[in-house]
């Protein structure tokens, strides 16, 4: 399977990255409607300006098989946000992922200082993945906004010289 690297809007692809992402966390942390709504509206807000300077929209295919995305939201005031970042689970543990974020990353380089995203410690294989790419965990609590109560993480990459 040849995966190939694709930027900016393309029919499909918001209602890709919400379904997976919402069968992805209801299955794994029982995230349900209030997650589905928040990751929806985000997407909605940021898409018209996905291609403005400073922000990424990438998607990782196989032909016409949407496999993964991510996001760098360059958003209005510093730093820029990684967000959006999920991989077909079927698609796991075939390098899409490291890529899609490698990517992301050089082009964050390019723009913003900086770069930081919110996790949650239950996703360890995230968590990995950020420490191994200069992310650095910059503080920690304790949240309920979507359904139970998680310990919610957020992590910060300054540029890279």
């Amino acid at each position: 399977m040849q995966v190939t690297y694709r930027t900016g809007y393309i029919p499909g692809v918001l209602g890709w990255m919400i379904q997976t992402q919402t069968e992805y966390y209801a299955g794994h942390v029982n995230f349900g409607l209030p997650f589905e709504c928040t990751v929806a509206s985000g997407l909605v807000a940021f898409a018209p300006r996905a291609t403005e300077p400073g922000n990424l929209l990438l998607t990782a295919w196989d032909d016409t098989t949407l496999l993964g995305s991510i996001v760098i939201d360059g958003g209005t005031t510093p730093p820029a946000r990684l967000r959006w970042f999920v991989v077909d689970p079927r698609q796991h543990g075939r390098g899409i992922g490291t890529a899609l974020l490698r990517q992301a990353l050089v082009f964050a380089d390019t723009w913003h200082a900086s770069v930081w995203l919110t996790t949650i410690v239950e996703l360890d294989v995230a968590i990995h993945l950020y420490q191994t790419h200069g992310f650095r965990m910059m503080a920690e609590h304790e949240d309920a906004t979507w359904g139970p109560v998680m310990h919610e993480q957020t992590w910060q990459r300054d540029r890279t010289q």
